[in-house]
């Protein structure tokens, strides 16, 4: 069904939301796109539009989850771009519960040094993706994972040592002669 930046169909009185309108059909945008249609329709001044930056989440074991551009899509805009990552087997919350397999990737603009996509495999992605949408959405860079402090031990914990691995591709100096090692995909 056709809709208008407002969700209004051809029929002025009439909206439409999620399924019915086609991409991405997913709950989380599709109830955006509803708020969105309501405030348009009682002319509330909030929630005019449904941001451009949606996560995807997939509930399957592992769980995925992404938010912004993926290495492809960086290449194709050609953007020059920095990778880091970190495993759950690293990470102490990721041991306790035993997910050897997890891992969250983060990548940034290396002119810029901003986050402009994170992705998620393993436990709990669907819900640690969020701490990169915000991320992303408030324009932060390598040095905003840096900073932040995580509780201990948590997977979010994963989101600084993934950050610490981009800064050292960054900035290879950093680590003397040796180079990082190229991380598996």
């Amino acid at each position: 069904m056709q809709v208008n930046t407002d969700y209004r169909t051809g029929v002025p009185h009439i909206y439409a939301a999620g399924d019915v309108i086609g991409f991405p059909a997913l709950a989380s945008t599709s109830m955006e796109q509803a708020r969105v249609a309501t405030c348009n329709a009682f002319d509330f001044t909030y929630k005019r539009q449904v941001s451009t930056l949606l996560p995807y989440g997939i509930y399957t074991i592992p769980e995925l989850s992404c938010i912004g551009l993926s290495e492809e899509q960086a290449r194709q805009d050609q953007i020059d771009y920095v990778v880091g990552r970190a495993y759950y087997r690293d990470n102490a919350r990721g041991k306790i519960i035993g997910d050897k397999d997890g891992v969250i990737k983060l990548v940034f603009d290396r002119k810029t040094r901003k986050l402009i996509g994170c992705h998620c495999i393993g436990e709990r992605a669907t819900e640690l993706v969020h701490i990169g949408q915000s991320v992303i959405t408030l324009g932060g860079s390598v040095e905003t994972f840096i900073e932040m402090v995580f509780n201990y031990p948590t997977l979010s914990e994963a989101f600084k040592y993934a950050a610490y691995d981009a800064l050292a591709r960054f900035s290879p100096e950093l680590l003397g002669e040796r180079r990082m090692p190229t991380a598996p995909p």
